[in-house]
């Protein structure tokens, strides 16, 4: 009886250790991205530290369940010298896996500003030249390597410490012997309920982060292993049902007419500038890197509130070409709705006589931009491949900006008119390298990735400058407009609405669109925009709204099991289908105050929109059914 009670000692203590290296996982991940956490002071953050203890427990028992069973099991093989080799080799191994993947997340997060969830397979599955990447990203965070190392050691010298001391056989009564298998049960129930998150009706979840603290703490209390596992496959959507038909029509309508517009076939360029934060420019009120951009913006419509629909590049492309947001963990690229029908640029435009060509300097295969083109109708697909020379390859995403943008001219010079072309730059990607002959022309600033944004604004002012020679040029539409944002140091622009602020503008040669609008307008606004622009007549069907005809402000994105509602000076947190919280942007940026049932009409109305969306939303990608696409046809 003694024995087993040392041996539920002992593994007490062990399990303690991977306490010990959450705790301090979570400290390197909250000190090496202080400036995404500047409103969370270190009491606050000692307090995150709690909280975070369900979601600790849920890792670490699932990760060292196979060494906790084979722990407790009353079965007298604990005291064996070869049973406690391969509970250290166990034990070690699991952790060392765990561990690696909070570790990537230090050095990850100030791309996504989120944990990283099950995307982050497929995005390594979709890089197909990791193996240039990993010299580089193990250079930029060399000490993420130190320090991950350096705690493997601390486990396996604390490991160590904990001394297993010979014990004699033991003989117990039969009563002993049924209290100690009681004893065993117990321990098994007590795992189940660390693994569920507690007696709650139903197990911890991502979503349950958001109702323990203010969204910006959400990534500190959870843990990289706890969002990887929740989130595989877990990517289906549940139907909702809050309004019948009619209702939900009159609160959100996704088929848009714009019945009176007497439809003009010019050419539409869309131009997706990666990691192009609003920040950088002239709109961030900081410091600019971007002259010609600035420039470009006083001779366009701009939207001086313009908001990205997720935090990665296979989270923005649908949202910008397809209207198309993933309010769910993984984008909708990679989740079971991949293969629905998308109304985008190319299946409107297509059917009007359009030639679409989609343009991505990187190299083939890269994010699954060449399969997401495809789905999305594109006629032609120009990457690494096509471009056909690695005299201009960067080493490691793909071809340079400025001779890839030259290439991309080159190519519409050959299309048929009209024409819709997707442009989407690479080199202002981490780690923000330029041409060799550039060093120096671009303003350096604070940031690592200034110097880089400047040779991106460069070789956009160069393609202009070669676009204006063309015979397409005075008939074409340009759109410009960032995938995601990116690093920053900045208070506001490390905050939740920070994160997601970029720049919009649509600009035409004849400057007939010069002028700004301040309402809120995000991604996925832009297709039904450029249409409502260009007077097409035809129904189609579009999560976001035209600028010209909106139904209401709302700018929607996810992040961490939240689903956030930009609306102007406001932002509506909702935690699955209720509001969690609110905060005035007008006297709170920084999003510090929760302000919930203080607006009670405000509040009542965005929650019936933000549901109307969602049903629609939810309905449409489970059913991929009912939608208008191709020449203004119904699809059944």
């Amino acid at each position: 009886m003694n024995n087993y009670r040392f041996q539920i000692k002992i593994l007490i203590k062990r399990l303690l250790i991977c306490y010990l290296i959450y705790f301090l996982c979570r400290l390197i991940f909250y000190t090496a991205n202080r400036s995404a956490f500047s409103s969370v002071g270190f009491g606050s953050f000692l307090a995150d530290c709690f909280y975070g203890l369900r979601f600790d427990t849920f890792s670490i028992f699932v990760s060292n369940s196979l060494f906790i069973l084979l722990s407790i099991l009353p079965l007298g093989l604990f005291y064996k010298t070869g049973y406690q080799k391969i509970l250290k080799i166990i034990f070690v191994l699991t952790n060392t896996v765990f561990i690696a993947f909070n570790c990537i997340d230090v050095g990850y997060f100030p791309f996504t500003k989120k944990r990283s969830g099950a995307d982050l397979f497929h995005q390594l599955g979709g890089q197909t030249d990791i193996g240039k990447l990993l010299p580089q990203f193990a250079k930029d965070f060399w000490w993420i390597i130190l320090l991950f190392i350096l705690m493997i050691v601390l486990i396996v010298w604390s490991y160590n410490k904990i001394k297993i001391q010979k014990r004699s056989d033991e003989m117990h009564s039969f009563k002993q012997g049924i209290f100690i298998w009681l004893i065993f049960l117990f321990s098994g129930g007590l795992v189940v309920l660390g693994i569920r998150g507690g007696l709650q009706r139903i197990p911890v979840d991502i979503v349950d982060a958001g109702g323990m603290v203010n969204p910006v703490e959400v990534p500190i209390i959870l843990n990289t292993p706890f969002t990887l596992i929740k989130s595989t496959g877990k990517q289906s959507l549940a139907e909702l049902n809050f309004y019948d038909e009619i209702t939900l029509k009159e609160k959100f309508d996704p088929i848009h007419h714009f019945a009176n517009g007497q439809f003009i076939k010019q050419n539409v360029v869309v131009l997706i500038l990666e990691s192009f934060s609003k920040e950088y420019t002239a709109l961030g009120k900081t410091v600019s890197y971007t002259p010609f951009f600035d420039s470009l913006m006083k001779h366009s419509l701009v939207f001086t509130n313009g908001y990205s629909n997720g935090s990665k590049s296979i989270e923005g492309i649908p949202a910008i070409l397809s209207s198309l947001p993933s309010l769910m963990e993984n984008p909708v690229i990679n989740s079971p709705y991949s293969n629905n029908f998308q109304t985008s640029f190319p299946t409107i435009l297509n059917a009007e006589g359009y030639t679409s060509a989609f343009f991505h300097g990187g190299i083939n295969g890269t994010m699954n931009f060449d399969a997401y083109a495809k789905l999305a109708g594109y006629d032609l697909y120009f990457g690494k491949n096509e471009y056909g020379n690695d005299a201009d390859f960067d080493g490691f995403w793909g071809i340079w900006d400025e001779p890839f943008l030259q290439y991309s001219i080159k190519q519409m010079n050959a299309f048929k008119q009209p024409f819709h072309s997707s442009i989407f730059t690479l080199s202002s990607h981490h780690p923000y390298l330029i041409p060799e002959k550039y060093k120096g022309k671009f303003s350096k600033g604070h940031l690592e990735n200034s110097e880089s944004i400047g040779y991106a604004d460069f070789s956009l002012n160069q393609f202009f400058n070669e676009a204006k020679k063309t015979n397409w040029y005075n008939n074409t539409l340009f759109i410009l407009c960032a995938d995601h944002c990116s690093i920053s140091e900045h208070n506001y622009y490390s905050s939740t609405v920070g994160l997601k602020s970029i720049p919009i503008l649509f600009f035409k040669p004849d400057n007939s669109l010069a002028r700004t609008n301040d309402s809120s307008f995000s991604q996925i606004d832009i297709l039904p925009s450029a249409l409502n622009l260009m007077g097409y007549n035809k129904p189609f069907f579009a999560f976001g709204q035209s600028y010209l005809k909106k139904q209401n402000n709302n700018c929607y994105f996810y992040s961490s099991g939240i689903n956030f509602a930009v609306c102007d000076t406001m932002l509506f947190c909702y935690k699955g289908t209720d509001l969690n919280s609110v905060n005035n942007l007008k006297r709170d940026s920084l999003q510090k105050i929760n302000v919930l049932k203080k607006y009670p009409d405000a509040e009542k109305l965005n929650i019936e929109q933000y549901r109307a969306f969602m049903q629609t939303y939810n309905h449409a990608l489970i059913w991929n059914g009912g939608v208008y696409s191709k020449g203004g046809k119904k699809q059944d």
